[in-house]
C-alpha cells in the first residue's frame, strides 16, 4: 500500500530552499529549470522520517555550510530529512513538510507575512 505523497521545502540545495512533493520513504526525482531556480537542480533521493537528535545534526551542518541558513534554526517539527544527490553529489539535508513551514510562520508573533 502507498502512502501519501505529502510537500516539503528543503534547505540548502546548492545554496536554495527548493519546494519538492515526495512520498517519505519513496525515492524520487525532482528537476529545477535555471529559469525557475537561477540554476539548473537535478535532486534524487529519499525524504526519510528521524529523530530530533539527527534532524539536529543535519541542520547543524547545513548550516555550518552555508551561514545564510541560520533562520532555519527555528524549524519546530524536527521530523524529516533529506538524503541522497544534488546534481549527482551525495548530500543530507533538512527537510520541513509544507504544513509544519506555514505553521512556523503563522506562530511567529515577531515575523510579518506579506501575500500579493
Amino acid at each position: 500500500m502507498r502512502g501519501k505523497t505529502m510537500k516539503f521545502m528543503l534547505y540548502n540545495v546548492e545554496g536554495l530552499s527548493i519546494p519538492v512533493e515526495a512520498e517519505p520513504g519513496r525515492p524520487f526525482k525532482f528537476n529545477c529549470s535555471e529559469e525557475e531556480c537561477g540554476k539548473s537542480v537535478t535532486i534524487e533521493g529519499v525524504i526519510l522520517p528521524v529523530s530530533e537528535d539527527e534532524f539536529a545534526v543535519v541542520l547543524n551542518a547545513a548550516i555550518d555550510e552555508n551561514p545564510d541558513f541560520k533562520a532555519i534554526e527555528e524549524i519546530k517539527a524536527r521530523k524529516y530529512i533529506f538524503k541522497g544527490k544534488v546534481n549527482g553529489v551525495e548530500t543530507v539535508l533538512p527537510a520541513e513538510t509544507f504544513e509544519d513551514f506555514a505553521k512556523r510562520f503563522i506562530e511567529a508573533v515577531d515575523s510579518v507575512l506579506l501575500l500579493r
